[in-house]
């Protein structure tokens, strides 16, 4: 057997392996105090590389045939362009950023065929996200010592967080996230499913926007996450700083402004994030099949409920019920509001009228909205029966 038969042999038996194990994502934040000045500057020079590589990708005449392994790439500076070779960036993380690239070109085309408008890929001035695709390979992790090793890096780099990975858990890929509050490793996971205790019981939820989620028994659930006072007077200093002097966008004050607008904002998306997996994980908990509609959520938040989207984690909680297996999906252009579960008729109301009471037989429910988590639920079963 060849190197690469054995490989592909090895990959084929991980699949299956972790085929029927449970994927979990753990967020270990980097300890900044601990980082001593050759190793910011080592990371910032990874991510200096990987937005050097990702770029040279996208402008290159094809991306699906750029090198790899490439030692160096093109650099616009100014007006023209310099060659700048890699020095720190590992060939593994090569290799997954032009595959990545390729693979949003990919994503683009199938959007492009389903006819949608799409432009092509854009240059990047910055660059958050390194892949660590192999663990031991491009990072290692020590949870004895609190650290994690990077490819290239020659001392490891103290974290905070790697107690919340259970013991027995197998380690896959990673990735090396830098956000406004910090950087960060996103390790993904695999581990033996718990037994899950079979309750019998269903639920069918409907999204909207006066109440975030309503169940079919007539429980309402609120998950707005309103903006903080810190949020509103970082923005306020932001803007209030380009209105008086436009010319100062790259002043080293604004540059703190903006950091301290964007902190805000992780702090708040975090909440949102923090709220959405504690009631996801209830339902889930509780309810062996979980009825929910595909509504889209991001065009309600384009219309006229832009804040009260913005501001609930919504999105989050659909997402995340949507990659279990006990929820099932009904298409977004079942009439659920409209239609009637006596006579089945279509009823359209405003959306100001909070009741439902159908034209044709006259059937009368107060809350549209549990109706609708009703008819949703009645959809699945049928489905499912």
């Amino acid at each position: 057997m060849t190197k690469n038969e054995a490989i592909k042999a090895t990959m084929t038996n991980t699949r299956a392996r972790r085929k029927d194990m449970a994927c979990r994502v753990f967020e270990v934040k980097v300890a900044a105090g601990k980082l001593s000045r050759e190793k910011l500057e080592h990371l910032s020079r990874l991510f200096l590389e990987a937005k050097w590589l990702r770029n040279a990708v996208v402008g290159s005449e094809n991306a699906f045939a750029f090198d790899r392994n490439a030692k160096s790439v093109l650099v616009k500076v100014g007006g023209a362009f310099e060659e700048r070779g890699f020095t720190v960036i590992g060939s593994q993380m090569k290799q997954d950023i032009v595959d990545s690239v390729k693979s949003e070109i990919k994503g683009l085309a199938t959007k492009k065929k389903q006819g949608e408008k799409v432009g092509k890929l854009k240059f990047k001035s910055f660059c958050n996200s390194i892949p660590l695709r192999q663990f031991g390979a491009t990072y290692r992790v020590d949870r004895e010592g609190n650290t994690v090793s990077i490819q290239g890096l020659r001392k490891p780099v103290k974290v905070r967080g790697l107690k919340q990975i259970p013991a027995d858990a197998e380690f896959a890929n990673a990735k090396l996230v830098r956000k406004p509050s910090g950087l960060y490793f996103h390790i993904t996971t695999y581990s033996i499913k718990p037994d899950e205790n079979k309750t019998g019981a269903v639920v069918g939820i409907d999204f909207g926007i006066k109440t975030n989620l309503t169940l079919d028994n007539g429980e309402e659930l609120n998950v707005c996450v309103p903006e903080t006072k810190t949020v509103k007077r970082s923005s306020k200093k932001v803007n209030k700083a380009l209105v008086k002097n436009r010319r100062n966008k790259k002043s080293k004050n604004h540059k703190k402004r903006i950091r301290r607008l964007r902190i805000a904002y992780e702090k708040q998306n975090n909440q949102k994030g923090d709220l959405a997996k504690k009631i996801a994980s209830k339902l889930l908990r509780e309810y062996d099949l979980i009825a929910i509609q595909d509504e889209m959520i991001a065009n309600w938040h384009k219309g006229l409920f832009g804040k009260q989207v913005q501001h609930s984690a919504m999105g989050f909680i659909k997402a995340r019920l949507k990659t279990s297996p006990k929820t099932h999906v009904i298409e977004r252009e079942f009439p659920s509001t409209q239609k009637c579960p006596v006579c089945g008729e279509n009823t359209k109301h405003p959306l100001d009228i909070r009741h439902y009471e159908c034209a044709y037989c006259g059937y009368f429910h107060p809350s549209r909205d549990q109706k609708s988590a009703e008819m949703i639920l009645m959809e699945a079963l049928r489905r499912t029966a």
